[in-house]
């Protein structure tokens, strides 16, 4: 069974191999959450424990100005719990980090500037990864990704 320990490994890895040349502007968390059946990571932006919203301020960056920027900030990945089973390829939870990571550099969920203005606008994500020689993974995720489907279609009670 893997741990958060063997994730925050993968990101270190990731990190050097593929991704050196990012900014690394605020602390990157990586954490297992709950099983998810269709979402596999996501990324936030955590500001202080103490602070989640304040009335009448409707985005990070309103949060931001209110608060101040010295207030402490990291990025935190969530990965499903799902991959923390061994029989999930490795190379397909690194797929799901290094997409966190993409978004990351990309300005979203970090203090990095923002460069699109969606996070999947036009393949964006895939496209960076095959820039950064991580195209391995893209096949090996998209392969899984099938068999995963369809144990899922078998799954379903039929009539």
């Amino acid at each position: 069974m893997r741990d958060n320990e063997w994730l925050e490994q993968q990101l270190q890895i990731l990190l050097k191999n593929h991704f050196a040349n990012v900014k690394i502007t605020n602390p990157i968390q990586i954490k297992f959450g709950r099983e998810a059946k269709y979402r596999f990571g996501s990324i936030r932006l955590v500001s202080h424990k103490g602070i989640r919203s304040i009335k009448g301020i409707k985005s990070i960056k309103g949060l931001i100005k209110a608060v101040g920027d010295d207030t402490p900030k990291k990025s935190l990945i969530t990965v499903t719990s799902m991959f923390a089973k061994e029989d999930v390829p490795a190379d397909v939870v690194r797929y799901t980090i290094a997409h966190e990571l993409c978004h990351y550099a990309h300005g979203f969920s970090s203090m990095n500037k923002r460069m699109f203005r969606h996070p999947h606008h036009g393949g964006i994500v895939n496209r960076e990864l095959t820039q950064r020689g991580a195209e391995h993974l893209i096949r090996e995720f998209k392969a899984w990704l099938k068999g995963y489907r369809k144990a899922i279609l078998a799954a379903r009670v039929k009539i």
